[in-house]
């Protein structure tokens, strides 16, 4: 996870960014009905990863452990199912 800096905007894009860098390894690694785990902070900046993920993911989820603080703005993004890729994509 990137390094927090206190500032909630800020620190919700970086943790963005290594998100979807991430995912697109993933996506691009995976073997079929693989699953994929990534810690996010609420800010808004996720329907890009969300997109990708529910395009080639058979379920994609948000969830909260309970063992995350109440008002702590982390999620997971939960995706499981991986469906492939495309002969041509590898």
């Amino acid at each position: 996870a990137a390094n927090t800096v206190g500032h909630p905007q800020t620190d919700h894009l970086r943790t963005m960014a290594l998100a979807e860098l991430a995912a697109d390894f993933a996506v691009r690694t995976l073997a079929p009905g693989g699953a994929f785990v990534a810690k996010v902070f609420q800010g808004g900046a996720d329907k890009s990863l969300l997109t990708l993920l529910k395009q080639q993911f058979a379920t994609v989820k948000h969830v909260k452990p309970p063992a995350s603080r109440k008002g702590s703005p982390e999620l997971y993004v939960l995706a499981q199912g991986f469906k492939g890729r495309a002969p041509d994509a590898e």
